[in-house]
């Protein structure tokens, strides 16, 4: 088949678009029977080129470079269920080389990742006002950041209640500055 068309499979996806030599190619539309959904160009029927991705589930989307189904190149990644989001490269579905992670709270990471985590030059930018600029190591994950934050939050509070004196925040920042 060529030109537009639909193809319905039995699992009740449907793809509705463009053909070329009976395969997905150019643009279209692919339904997936659990919601989600893919909007953009098909190369060899796979996701390939520009294109949105929605999952309905989490009400997450992706928009940007696709090749061989995978997420590669730029591209913008938000999830509504968390409320993070992440704008920046991408190779074979994973975070790799500059992006920008963005907190739900408004904190944001800048800099180098590596195979899904940060890896390299960055700057981890607080809500508070706080910037952390370092070289990250793999093993800093997202996770590590947010216990750095939520360390930093704590110590704050306490000290805008007066609890805490600015004396033991600087220690405290300098153990954690020595790895």
């Amino acid at each position: 088949m060529d030109g537009y068309g639909q193809l319905y499979f039995n699992d009740g996806d449907k793809y509705e678009g463009e053909f070329k030599n009976n395969l997905m190619e150019g643009y279209g539309i692919f339904y997936y029977n659990n919601g989600d959904k893919y909007e953009g160009e098909f190369k060899n029927d796979l996701m390939d080129g520009y294109g949105i991705f929605y999952c309905y589930h989490h009400g997450d989307k992706y928009e940007g470079e696709w090749k061989h189904d995978k997420r590669e190149g730029y591209g913008l990644y938000y999830c509504y269920h968390h409320g993070n989001g992440y704008e920046g490269e991408w190779k074979n579905n994973k975070k790799e080389g500059y992006g920008i992670f963005y907190f739900p709270n408004g904190d944001r990471y800048e800099g180098e990742f590596k195979n899904d985590i940060y890896n390299g030059y960055g700057i981890f930018y607080s809500s508070l006002g706080f910037k952390y600029e370092r070289y990250f190591k793999p093993c800093f994950s997202i996770k590590f950041l947010i216990f750095i934050y939520e360390i930093i939050s704590f110590v704050y509070q306490l000290y805008l209640k007066r609890k805490i004196t600015l004396f033991y925040i600087i220690i405290l920042i300098l153990c954690m500055l020595i790895n």
